[in-house]
This record gives structure tokens, sequence and C-alpha cells, in this order.
């Protein structure tokens, strides 16, 4: 299965929406799906998972989130929320809670460490 193309993005969207979305100008679906892999990797280092596009659980998650690029630079709000929260809940299923802002520090709370994925026991 070859990388994702803006021919990917385009088959989940009627026609006009496109027109709309886009502008007419394919380049603005290539940006949206550049932004949207920089989110899936960044994503994925959180959890030390591999970045890997023949995941079809990434796939999706991936086109789902170029989708809310698009919806929310047509401020259609509501649309592109529910592509977010679409695209943050496949990472979550296929790849664990660590996708979902691990490490970030909200207010005054103090950063938490990564737990430890394994533990040497010495003799």
């Amino acid at each position: 299965m070859a990388l994702l193309t803006v021919e990917d993005l385009r088959v989940e969207v009627r026609d006009y929406n496109w027109d709309v979305l886009t502008g007419g100008d394919d380049q603005v679906a290539a940006r949206a799906l550049d932004k949207a892999r920089t989110w899936a990797r960044t994503k994925l280092i959180q959890a030390r998972a591999p970045y890997d596009e023949e995941d079809e659980a990434l796939r999706l998650a991936i086109v789902k989130r170029a989708l809310y690029e698009l919806y929310s630079a047509a401020e259609n709000e509501a649309v592109a929320e529910d592509k977010k929260e679409d695209a943050m809940e496949l990472l979550r299923a296929r790849f664990g809670n660590a996708v979902d802002a691990s490490g970030y520090v909200a207010g005054n709370a103090q950063p938490q460490s990564p737990l430890a994925t394994g533990a040497i026991r010495h003799a």
C-alpha cells in the first residue's frame, strides 16, 4: 500500500464540498495531509510506536486529521471537531493512551515522567 495521497482525501468528501474546502487547489489538501502526517508522527513518538502508513488504523487517523485541517481552515468547526476526535480515538484504540497528551503540563502541574516500559533486576 502506498503513502496517502490527495486522492485518498478526495474520496472522503463530496465533490461540491471538496471545492469549498480546497478552493479548487489540490495543494491545499496536500498541505493538510502533510500537517496530519506531522501530527501523527508526534503522537506516535509520545507512544514510542513506529510510524508506518501501511497500518490501516494509522492511515485512517491521518485521513481524519487531514480532513480536520481542511474543515477547520474552511471555518466549519463542528465538522472539524468531529474529524479531530475521530482521529484521536483511532490512535488511542490502536496505540494506547500514551498518544494522548503524554508529558504535557497543564497549568502549574509538574510534568510527569513517562512510565518505564521495562526494568532490569540486578542479582
